[in-house]
């Protein structure tokens, strides 16, 4: 089995029928992969990748207030990644008073026995 890819990037495996030849896809495929940091769209010529860079990519985003960008997007995981954070260490701190008051209470409790 091996990797091959369709002009439009799409991946395909390929395996070797019972004469140990392979099946390749009907459409055009090339066995070069797409390289990393290339942006949709993009497409194989033939010879080469042919995409976008990030910038052109952010550029064709739709422009509509209601849209969020990237960096935005990456900003609020941050915040929602830290919030995480604090509150596991809230509910940590949590648990740890009331492991110490169950102890109290046990402790108390064995005493008047």
């Amino acid at each position: 089995m091996k990797i091959v890819y369709l002009y439009d990037s799409t991946p395909c495996m390929v395996y070797k029928d019972e004469e140990g030849a392979y099946q390749y896809p009907d459409d055009e495929w090339t066995e070069v992969p797409p390289p990393e940091g290339i942006y949709s769209p993009f497409y194989f010529n033939g010879n080469e990748w042919i995409g976008s860079t990030r910038e052109e990519w952010l550029e064709s985003l739709p422009k509509d207030e209601g849209n969020i960008t990237p960096d935005e997007l990456d900003a609020l995981n941050m915040q929602l990644i830290k919030n995480d954070l604090e509150h596991n260490n809230e509910i940590k701190a949590l648990k740890q008073v009331i492991a110490n008051l169950t102890k109290q209470m046990l402790g108390s409790e064995g005493g008047k026995k």
